[in-house]
């Protein structure tokens, strides 16, 4: 009987050490997400609205707000729903426009997001 215990308690020491090595490292587990470059895109577009808007600036007439918030992206004001001054493309980044940039985020002109594209 003494020699059962034993080996009970060796199988059950050996199921509990491998379930502990399986386990992740503490820092793989707590590593904070990785953002997407749209979503980067779009904090720092809502950092530059904050900025202009705090200086005064009307965004009633949708500017362009920069023409690289990060690498390859432009923050622009528009309206929701859109209206034809959205689209006119003096209106537009010049970035987006002359193609120096392929993506935008887009804000209303009270800096909620509406897409990021």
């Amino acid at each position: 009987m003494e020699k059962f215990l034993r080996l009970l308690f060796i199988i059950g020491v050996l199921i509990l050490g491998g379930a502990t090595c399986t386990r992740r490292p503490v820092l793989e587990v707590n590593a904070p997400p990785v953002k997407t470059d749209a979503e980067r895109a779009t904090e720092e577009a809502k950092k530059v609205f904050a900025q202009l808007k705090a200086a005064g600036v009307d965004m009633s007439n949708g500017p362009c707000l920069s023409n690289e918030v990060i690498p390859d992206w432009v923050a622009d004001v528009v309206h929701w729903p859109r209206q034809a001054i959205d689209n006119d493309p003096a209106n537009q980044c010049p970035a987006y426009r002359e193609g120096k940039a392929r993506h935008f985020v887009e804000l209303d002109p009270e800096g909620n997001f509406i897409r990021a594209y």
